[in-house]
């Protein structure tokens, strides 16, 4: 079936669906109307079917029409704060034969999108919306950012066929297709079912569409920046989502539950990515490109059939375009795309205290530390009845209390002597010294590094600094906390030591 043919079918379907909407409200009031005059008492009986089942479809035609009123995503940026982006955006816009959009904003994601608030399922148009991910303007070239932003236009470009960019619209409206129903409610539930597989069906006829959508949207790409280009950048965005996804778990918020951010955000983003440590796994990554799970309803084609038909096109860019960092298309970056990344966390992050990223990746291994020491202090503590400390500790294992430090396993109550103080030894060592190592810290004699896939490394002031036969002693049958004490003494750690969260 010719992809004309079938966008007249789905915009058929659209239109099907309020003829459906209102063909059943119409035809529930008539039937209630009927029943009233004639059989009023069934009549009554009836309303208390029609009635909700008519609330419900007149509730679900208004949540496709009404996006949820959350505040639009992204941080919104001008023609005069930005001019040099903004006017890329009309020249792609111009070239692909569409209309440029009314907002451009930017946003903390791996992703660049031309979104629409529509109304009759994408009938109507009453604002276009350009989205641009942050990291994307840090990592990509000006031709493989104009390749990404081209091929987002171009879904909607009057070139290819003016029906497309309505089936566009009309998926995202069908998406939210009874989104805003009660599911506790019965008669919500089922006309939520209704909508739904309306949607379903809806989203299959037009699933083919959008994947003529997308090789049309990837040949306006290479159009203007080049194959070249075009197959690059859909090469790097897989790179680029990975190393995003381990800057925000591992780094980004690595303290964030303690109160700290970044005094900055993407001079980190940018070490990370051209590390050395993470070049052999994002080259892997970028030679072999992966697509992500997008669900059974999908537009897009496979990553590796865009990128071979991109290539196979062998089209040169459009003269004009340069090969600088598409950074350099914005007007002091810096701030506008930390603000992006601000934006996209909870309310309270304008209140976390701001450090550099030497300091932050201290204070994030530290807290982990800290919490894989508080089984030792308070078992020290229920040993020896006293506050948990670093000192109650030694106390503990001077006692010979190393058995009753460790936690009881399945079978460990049922063990000799000797087996519980080897499993008991196992667990407090590591325990101790990192208890050790939180009081060398503290004192200011240590800190911790943590390098960019999220390894940490503790760091002395000392190349001399060994503790292993101090600890080793401390945790030993008959063995003495002394040494360690003379070594805890000597750094100036005080005797009631116990770390702070």
């Amino acid at each position: 079936m010719r992809v004309s043919l079938r966008a007249a079918i789905a915009v058929a379907l659209l239109v099907g669906f309020y003829v459906l909407a209102f063909g059943l409200i119409g035809g529930l009031l008539a039937l209630e109307t009927y029943a009233l005059i004639e059989r009023p008492f069934v009549g009554l009986k009836l309303a208390l079917f029609v009635v909700p089942v008519v609330f419900a479809l007149v509730k679900g035609l208004i949540s496709l029409e009404r996006r949820a009123q959350d505040e639009v995503p992204g941080t919104l940026v001008t023609p005069a704060e930005q001019p040099a982006l903004w006017d890329l955006v009309h020249r792609l816009a111009a070239d692909v034969g569409t209309r440029p959009p009314d907002e451009i904003r930017i946003l903390a994601a791996v992703n660049a999108g031309v979104a629409e608030d529509t109304r009759f399922l994408g009938l109507r148009v009453l604002k276009r919306r350009m989205f641009i991910g942050a990291p994307l303007l840090t990592s990509l070239t000006e031709k493989q950012l104009i390749a990404v932003l081209a091929h987002e236009l171009g879904h909607y470009a009057n070139k290819d066929t003016r029906l497309a960019g309505v089936v566009v619209s009309g998926r995202n409206a069908m998406l939210r297709a009874g989104s805003h129903m009660n599911a506790e409610r019965w008669f919500q539930r089922m006309i939520a079912k209704l909508f739904l597989g309306y949607a379903k069906l809806y989203l299959r006829v037009s699933q083919t569409i959008s994947r003529h959508q997308e090789f049309a949207a990837d040949r306006f790409s290479a159009s203007l920046a080049g194959s070249s280009a075009a197959a690059s950048a859909l090469r790097e965005l897989p790179v680029i989502d990975a190393a995003w996804d381990l800057f925000t778990n591992r780094h980004l918020t690595v303290a964030w539950e303690l109160g700290y951010l970044p005094t900055t955000f993407f001079d980190g983003f940018a070490r990370l990515r051209t590390s050395s440590e993470l070049h052999e796994e994002l080259e892997q990554i970028r030679q072999h490109p992966t697509d992500p799970d997008r669900g059974p309803y999908d537009s897009h084609p496979p990553l590796q059939d865009r990128i071979a038909a991109i290539e196979a096109l062998g089209l040169e860019p459009e003269s004009g375009w340069g090969d600088r960092p598409a950074i350099e298309l914005l007007t002091d970056p810096m701030p506008l795309l930390d603000a992006a990344v601000l934006n996209t966390l909870v309310s309270d992050a304008g209140q976390k205290e701001r450090v550099d990223w030497a300091t932050l990746g201290h204070i994030g291994a530290r807290a982990r530390v800290v919490q894989g020491t508080q089984r030792l202090l308070q078992a020290a503590a229920t040993a020896t009845n006293q506050p948990p400390s670093l000192t109650t500790v030694l106390d503990a294992l001077d006692a010979g209390h190393l058995a009753d430090l460790g936690s009881y396993t399945p079978g460990a109550r049922d063990a000799g002597p000797r087996a519980r103080r080897e499993m008991a030894r196992g667990e407090v060592l590591p325990e101790l010294s990192a208890l050790v190592a939180l009081a060398f810290s503290d004192a200011g004699l240590a800190h911790w590094e943590l390098d960019w896939l999220g390894r940490t490394t503790f760091v002395t002031s000392s190349h001399d600094f060994d503790m292993t036969d101090h600890l080793d002693a401390a945790v030993a049958d008959n063995g003495s906390t002394e040494g360690l004490r003379g070594v805890l003494a000597t750094a100036g750690v005080a005797l009631d030591y116990r770390p702070a969260n």
